[in-house]
C-alpha cells in the first residue's frame, strides 16, 4: 500500500474521532430542526449524509494501484411532520454519489461518477384512519422486500444487500424503487404480540416496465409480518430500525409479494420474499431471501425465468460508559440469475450473479443518528465480458441525520 495512502487513510479517522468530541454533550437530543404549525401540528427540517472514505485494494478484472475515494455515498434533504393527530407528511429529495470516483471497487467494477443530480425519493401523504387503518398516497416504495423498504440510514450492516436493488429495478424499473400508488397498512399489538401489514397499489410507467405499446397492468404488492415479543415499532410508520440497540427481545416473520400482469414487455411480472428480524440483548440478526420471476414474450413465445437473491446479517452490540454502541457486524448478501443462462446475466431482467460479504464495527454515538463505521468488503461478480471476478475494499465512514 502506498504511504501517500496510507497518510490519507490515517488522517481522515482522526478527523472522525475528534469530529465526535463536540457530540457527547448532545447524545440524547433530537437534532430535528422543528417549526410549529399553530398547535395543530408540525414541520420538521430532516438532512441525512451519509459519507464514504473507501480505499479500493482489488478491482473486478483489471489491474489498479490501491486508490482512495472520499465521497457522499448518500444524501437526502426534505420535510417532514403532522397536521394534528391524523395526517402524516413527507417529502425528500436526494443526492447521491456526489465526488465519486468512477473506479471506485464498491460495486465490483467501474461505474458511474459524480452524480449532480437533485432528484425526489419519497413525496406521501398518510391518513390515520385507525391504528390498522393508515392511508398512504403519493411516490414512494411499494411495500414489499424488507430490506429494499427498510431505510439505508437505520442499517446494521454498512451496505444494504442485494435484495434492496435488483428487486427495485424488476419491479419498478429504478434503482431507487419509487412509483406512484396508493396503500393501506396497519399494526395491531397486545403485550406480546403484534401484527403489521400492507397492501398497494402502484402506477409502473418506466419504459423497461412498460414498453412501448399500449398495454398497462398496475403492480400490486403486500407484505405482513407477525412479531412476537417486543414488537420493533411503537406506531405505524413508514420507516423501521434494523437494530434493537441492546434493548429489544422480540422476534419478526414475515412474507411478501409484488405481481403486475402483461404489459408490451412480459406476461407477468413478480417476486415472493420470506424475511426475518432477531433483536434479543445484544444480537441483531436480519434475514431475508426474495424469489423473482418475470414470463417474456420471445419470438417462438413466451419463457419464464426465476432470478433470486439473498441478505444475511449479524450484529453484537456493546453498550459502553457514554452510552453509545460499538456494533460489531457481519454481511453475507447474493444474487443469481436464471441458470438457464451460462453467461451469469439473464437477458430478460438484467439479474447477474453476484456474492458479497462484509465485516466491520460501527459506533453509534448517537444511536444512528451520529454513527461512524470501519468495514472491510469483499466479493465477486460478474462482468461486462460475462466473466467472474473478485473486488476488495476499505471503507471508514460518517453518517450524521438531523
Amino acid at each position: 500500500m502506498k504511504v501517500s495512502l496510507l497518510i490519507k487513510f490515517t488522517l481522515i479517522a482522526v478527523l472522525c474521532f475528534f469530529s465526535t468530541l463536540h457530540a457527547q454533550d448532545s447524545l440524547r437530543t433530537d437534532w430535528r430542526a422543528r417549526i410549529p404549525l399553530n398547535d395543530i401540528g408540525f414541520i420538521e427540517v430532516n438532512q441525512y449524509i451519509q459519507y464514504w472514505n473507501v480505499m479500493s485494494l482489488r478491482y473486478t478484472k483489471f489491474d489498479a494501484d490501491p486508490r482512495m475515494d472520499t465521497h457522499i455515498r448518500r444524501g437526502r434533504l426534505g420535510v417532514s411532520g403532522r397536521m394534528g393527530e391524523k395526517w402524516l407528511f413527507n417529502a425528500s429529495f436526494a443526492y447521491d454519489g456526489i465526488g465519486k470516483d468512477s473506479l471506485t471497487t464498491s460495486a465490483g467494477i467501474p461505474n458511474a461518477e459524480d452524480n449532480q443530480n437533485f432528484f425526489p425519493r419519497d413525496v406521501l401523504l398518510t391518513y390515520r384512519a385507525h391504528p390498522l387503518f393508515n392511508f398512504t398516497i403519493g411516490y414512494f416504495r411499494p411495500r414489499a422486500g424488507k430490506e429494499s423498504i427498510y431505510s439505508s440510514s437505520f442499517n446494521i450492516s454498512q451496505e444494504k444487500g442485494f435484495p434492496s436493488y435488483q428487486p427495485r429495478f424488476h419491479t419498478t424499473g429504478r434503482g431507487i424503487g419509487r412509483e406512484t400508488g396508493v396503500n393501506v397498512g396497519g399494526l395491531l399489538q397486545s403485550k406480546h404480540f403484534s401484527w403489521l401489514y400492507d397492501v398497494g397499489i402502484h402506477d409502473p410507467n418506466h419504459p423497461s416496465i412498460r414498453g412501448g405499446g399500449p398495454i398497462w397492468s398496475p403492480l400490486i404488492a403486500g407484505r405482513t409480518v407477525f412479531m412476537f415479543g417486543d414488537r420493533e415499532m411503537k406506531e405505524y410508520l413508514t420507516t423501521y430500525f434494523q437494530s434493537g440497540y441492546g434493548q429489544r427481545k422480540g422476534i419478526s416473520i414475515g412474507g411478501s409479494g409484488v405481481y403486475q400482469a402483461k404489459t408490451n414487455l412480459f406476461r407477468n411480472n413478480g417476486f415472493l420474499a420470506a424475511e426475518c428480524q432477531v433483536n434479543w440483548g445484544p444480537w441483531d440478526f436480519v434475514g431475508e431471501y426474495i424469489w423473482m420471476f418475470r414470463e417474456t414474450q420471445r419470438l417462438n413465445g413466451y419463457k419464464q425465468t426465476v432470478d433470486d437473491c439473498f441478505v444475511a446479517k449479524a450484529a453484537y452490540n456493546v453498550i459502553i460508559q457514554n452510552k453509545s454502541i460499538l456494533q460489531f457486524c457481519v454481511m453475507y448478501t447474493g444474487e443469481t440469475p436464471d441458470a438457464s443462462f451460462d453467461s451469469g446475466r439473464n437477458d430478460q431482467t438484467n439479474s447477474i450473479f453476484q456474492r458479497q460479504w462484509a465485516t466491520g464495527v460501527n459506533w453509534l454515538i448517537n444511536r444512528d443518528k451520529l454513527k461512524l463505521g470501519l468495514h472491510v468488503s469483499g466479493g465477486e461478480r460478474t462482468t461486462f465480458d460475462f466473466e467472474r471476478g473478485r473486488y476488495l475494499y476499505i471503507n471508514p465512514s460518517i453518517q450524521v441525520m438531523m
